[in-house]
């Protein structure tokens, strides 16, 4: 499965938080700010990831500017959501490992 979902189980208090599909695409769209509403995970990690993301996105939008712009279109119809996508992995990755630092247990949703 592409966009794995999780399910995390807090040990004595049973509480549990399900990460699924759509959070993909609100970690992707918010990153750092979804981060830190999970409230797992490092938020500063989190935020320079969002930097990075960021710059590597408006410099290929930068290039992108010289080349035809029927090309120029496709180029970001693939890469607007491929960045959203990776970020919404990287940002979910971030919140997993927080959860099985603070010793939640974890299985797959």
């Amino acid at each position: 499965m592409f966009l794995r979902g999780y399910r995390f189980e807090h040990p004595r208090t049973e509480k549990s938080i399900t990460i699924r599909g759509w959070s993909y695409l609100w970690a992707g769209l918010f990153g750092a700010a979804y981060v830190w509403w999970i409230g797992f995970g490092s938020v500063w990690y989190a935020l320079l990831l969002n930097v990075a993301y960021g710059a590597a996105f408006l410099s290929i939008v930068a290039v992108t500017s010289f080349i035809a712009a029927k090309t120029q279109f496709l180029v970001l119809l693939v890469l607007v959501p491929g960045v959203i996508l990776v970020q919404g992995m990287a940002m979910i990755s971030i919140i997993r490992i927080g959860f099985r630092r603070r010793g939640w247990m974890s299985s797959m949703a």
